[in-house]
């Protein structure tokens, strides 16, 4: 999933803010639909460009605005992989300022990185910084590649659980759901599960029961 991670962020370079009153699109588009809505284009987004690139790329969101957020998402490694998050500090390495962007590889001097992220110079854009800049890498998993155990009991809207999370990643494997999984089962989680129950002609209740059960096992588990 890292090579669509890079494709994705790549299809977006040269989006760009626009000065005064008015707003790029685009830069809104990823506010809406990662839910850090601030309706304007000048907020520090290279946060907010890291969780939609994330969610198209159906990997684990920060869910936050702050660039350090992602500290806390993946695992950290000293290893980076094109495509693996890397987060900066700015200001100063102990303040809560930051920013984030995606790995691309080292410079030929190996004293900096090339980084594809978002809000560099006001936009989308590849820039080179320096190795003493950086905080931590961590590389985003897609848990999706590996064998998923299928959730036990009756879910429906209003559940939080890792049993959620677990039905969450089956839809997401499946392509009813995007995003991540989260592990509140919400109005996104229902209407996809109601598409999974139409599709698969089983009651249509949005409830998770012994029937979706059933189905996911002959699926998943054949």
């Amino acid at each position: 999933m890292l090579g669509d991670t890079l494709k994705i962020a790549f299809g977006e370079l040269g989006q760009k803010e626009i000065s005064g009153s008015a707003h790029n699109e685009r830069i809104l588009e990823y506010q809406e639909m990662t839910g850090l809505d601030f309706g304007n284009d000048e907020v520090a987004w290279c946060s907010i460009f890291a969780n939609w690139v994330a969610l198209q790329a159906n990997l684990e969101m920060s869910n936050s605005a702050m660039a350090r957020s992602w500290l806390k998402v993946g695992k950290k490694t000293d290893w980076p992989q094109p495509g693996d998050i890397v987060v900066f500090w700015r200001t100063d390495i102990n303040s809560l300022f930051g920013h984030v962007g995606f790995f691309l590889g080292y410079t030929k001097s190996g004293k900096s990185i090339y980084c594809l992220g978002g809000n560099q110079n006001d936009e989308v854009n590849i820039q080179t910084f320096t190795l003493d800049r950086i905080i931590e890498f961590r590389s985003l998993t897609d848990d999706l590649e590996e064998d998923i155990e299928i959730p036990t009991g009756y879910l429906r809207k209003g559940d939080s659980s890792e049993n959620v999370k677990l039905l969450q990643k089956i839809l997401i494997k499946l392509n009813y759901l995007t995003g991540s999984a989260d592990g509140v089962f919400g109005p996104k989680t229902e209407t996809a599960l109601i598409s999974f129950q139409k599709e698969r002609n089983i009651d249509v209740d949005g409830i998770y029961g012994s029937q979706s059960r059933a189905t996911f096992e002959k699926i998943l588990n054949p």
